[in-house]
Protein backbone atom coordinates (compact mmCIF):
# COMPACT_ATOMS: atom_id res chain seq x y z
CA UNK A 1 0.00 0.00 0.00
CA UNK A 2 2.36 2.40 0.75
CA UNK A 3 4.64 1.38 -2.24
CA UNK A 4 0.91 2.80 -3.95
CA UNK A 5 0.68 6.24 -2.49
CA UNK A 6 4.77 6.37 -3.37
CA UNK A 7 4.00 5.90 -7.07
CA UNK A 8 0.49 7.70 -7.00
CA UNK A 9 -0.20 10.80 -4.51
CA UNK A 10 0.98 13.02 -6.69
CA UNK A 11 -0.97 12.10 -9.20
CA UNK A 12 -4.41 12.03 -6.67
CA UNK A 13 -2.82 15.54 -5.57
CA UNK A 14 -3.34 16.77 -9.47
CA UNK A 15 -6.68 15.14 -9.48
CA UNK A 16 -8.06 16.38 -6.45
CA UNK A 17 -7.08 19.91 -7.36
CA UNK A 18 -8.42 19.92 -10.83
CA UNK A 19 -11.52 18.77 -9.47
CA UNK A 20 -11.56 21.83 -6.13
CA UNK A 21 -10.99 24.29 -9.56
CA UNK A 22 -13.61 22.71 -11.86
CA UNK A 23 -15.96 23.11 -8.23
CA UNK A 24 -15.14 26.59 -7.81
CA UNK A 25 -16.11 27.16 -11.57
CA UNK A 26 -19.95 25.57 -11.18
CA UNK A 27 -20.36 27.37 -7.57
CA UNK A 28 -18.92 30.35 -8.31
CA UNK A 29 -17.66 33.53 -6.82
CA UNK A 30 -18.90 32.17 -3.63
CA UNK A 31 -16.09 30.86 -2.01
CA UNK A 32 -13.70 33.99 -2.95
CA UNK A 33 -11.60 31.43 -5.08
CA UNK A 34 -10.28 29.90 -2.40
CA UNK A 35 -11.21 26.30 -3.89
CA UNK A 36 -8.93 27.42 -6.88
CA UNK A 37 -6.32 28.58 -4.72
CA UNK A 38 -6.23 26.04 -2.46
CA UNK A 39 -6.73 23.61 -5.63
CA UNK A 40 -3.63 25.28 -7.36
CA UNK A 41 -1.80 24.31 -4.09
CA UNK A 42 -2.65 20.39 -4.47
CA UNK A 43 -1.53 20.64 -7.95
CA UNK A 44 1.83 22.61 -7.35
CA UNK A 45 2.50 20.34 -4.66
CA UNK A 46 1.73 17.19 -6.30
CA UNK A 47 3.46 18.38 -10.19
CA UNK A 48 6.82 19.39 -7.83
CA UNK A 49 7.00 15.52 -6.30
CA UNK A 50 6.08 13.46 -8.80
CA UNK A 51 9.89 12.84 -9.29
CA UNK A 52 10.64 12.20 -5.61
CA UNK A 53 8.29 9.18 -5.42
CA UNK A 54 7.42 9.59 -1.77
CA UNK A 55 4.23 9.94 0.16
CA UNK A 56 5.68 11.70 2.59
CA UNK A 57 7.24 14.52 0.27
CA UNK A 58 4.05 14.81 -1.69
CA UNK A 59 1.94 15.67 1.57
CA UNK A 60 4.53 17.50 3.19
CA UNK A 61 4.87 20.10 0.07
CA UNK A 62 1.67 20.29 -1.23
CA UNK A 63 0.91 20.82 2.98
CA UNK A 64 2.84 23.58 2.79
CA UNK A 65 1.68 24.94 -0.17
CA UNK A 66 -2.47 25.29 1.29
CA UNK A 67 -0.77 26.61 4.55
CA UNK A 68 1.48 29.41 2.80
CA UNK A 69 -2.30 29.97 0.62
CA UNK A 70 -4.03 30.22 3.88
CA UNK A 71 -1.46 32.06 6.14
CA UNK A 72 -0.51 34.96 3.22
CA UNK A 73 -2.08 34.32 0.39
CA UNK A 74 -5.45 34.77 1.38
CA UNK A 75 -5.49 38.36 2.85
CA UNK A 76 -3.81 39.47 -0.64
CA UNK A 77 -6.59 37.58 -2.67
CA UNK A 78 -9.14 38.71 -0.74
CA UNK A 79 -7.72 42.18 -0.63
CA UNK A 80 -7.79 42.46 -4.53
CA UNK A 81 -11.16 40.94 -4.70
CA UNK A 82 -12.85 42.72 -2.61
CA UNK A 83 -15.67 44.64 -3.98
CA UNK A 84 -15.53 48.83 -3.31
CA UNK A 85 -18.53 50.14 -2.08
CA UNK A 86 -18.38 52.65 -4.43
CA UNK A 87 -21.80 54.69 -4.94
CA UNK A 88 -22.80 54.83 -8.43
CA UNK A 89 -25.11 56.95 -10.42
CA UNK A 90 -27.11 59.86 -8.59
CA UNK A 91 -26.34 57.90 -5.02
CA UNK A 92 -23.00 58.93 -5.23
CA UNK A 93 -23.90 62.92 -5.05
CA UNK A 94 -25.74 62.49 -1.44
CA UNK A 95 -23.28 64.27 0.79
CA UNK A 96 -21.18 66.41 -1.27
CA UNK A 97 -21.02 70.06 -1.05
CA UNK A 98 -21.23 72.59 -3.84
CA UNK A 99 -21.99 76.72 -4.39
CA UNK A 100 -25.47 77.92 -5.14
CA UNK A 101 -25.63 79.43 -8.72
CA UNK A 102 -29.14 80.94 -8.73
CA UNK A 103 -30.90 81.22 -5.43
CA UNK A 104 -33.32 78.64 -4.26
CA UNK A 105 -36.47 80.41 -3.20
CA UNK A 106 -38.74 79.07 -0.09
CA UNK A 107 -41.14 77.09 -3.23
CA UNK A 108 -38.55 77.78 -5.77
CA UNK A 109 -35.95 75.32 -7.35
CA UNK A 110 -32.40 77.26 -8.03
CA UNK A 111 -29.40 75.85 -9.75
CA UNK A 112 -26.53 74.70 -7.72
CA UNK A 113 -23.23 73.50 -8.84
CA UNK A 114 -21.28 70.28 -7.56
CA UNK A 115 -18.08 69.66 -8.63
CA UNK A 116 -18.35 70.17 -12.75
CA UNK A 117 -22.57 69.41 -12.86
CA UNK A 118 -24.80 71.84 -12.36
CA UNK A 119 -28.00 70.66 -10.77
CA UNK A 120 -31.80 72.35 -10.02
CA UNK A 121 -32.25 72.13 -6.48
CA UNK A 122 -34.83 72.77 -3.77
CA UNK A 123 -33.68 73.82 -0.02
CA UNK A 124 -34.28 71.04 2.79
CA UNK A 125 -35.57 73.76 5.14
CA UNK A 126 -37.99 75.65 2.50
CA UNK A 127 -35.57 78.73 3.34
CA UNK A 128 -34.04 81.02 1.23
CA UNK A 129 -30.49 80.14 0.23
CA UNK A 130 -28.42 82.78 -1.82
CA UNK A 131 -26.28 82.79 -4.77
CA UNK A 132 -22.77 82.10 -3.29
CA UNK A 133 -23.67 79.90 -0.63
CA UNK A 134 -22.31 76.68 0.06
CA UNK A 135 -24.72 73.64 0.38
CA UNK A 136 -24.47 70.23 1.11
CA UNK A 137 -26.82 67.13 -0.74
CA UNK A 138 -28.78 65.52 1.41
CA UNK A 139 -31.32 63.73 -1.11
CA UNK A 140 -31.60 63.22 -4.65
CA UNK A 141 -35.99 63.43 -6.26
CA UNK A 142 -35.84 62.95 -9.75
CA UNK A 143 -33.62 64.81 -11.17
CA UNK A 144 -33.64 67.49 -8.24
CA UNK A 145 -30.95 67.79 -5.88
CA UNK A 146 -32.32 68.85 -1.93
CA UNK A 147 -29.59 70.47 -0.72
CA UNK A 148 -29.27 72.55 2.64
CA UNK A 149 -26.85 75.54 4.25
CA UNK A 150 -23.50 73.90 4.71
CA UNK A 151 -22.74 74.86 8.39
Amino acid sequence: MIELLDTWLWAVFLVVGLLMILLELFIGVETGFDLVMLGSALILGGLLTSFANSWLVTALCASAFCTLYVGIGRKYVKAKLKVSDTKTNVDAIIGKTGTVKSSIGKDASGLVKIGNEEWRAISEEGINVEEGEDITVVDVTGVTLIVKKRE
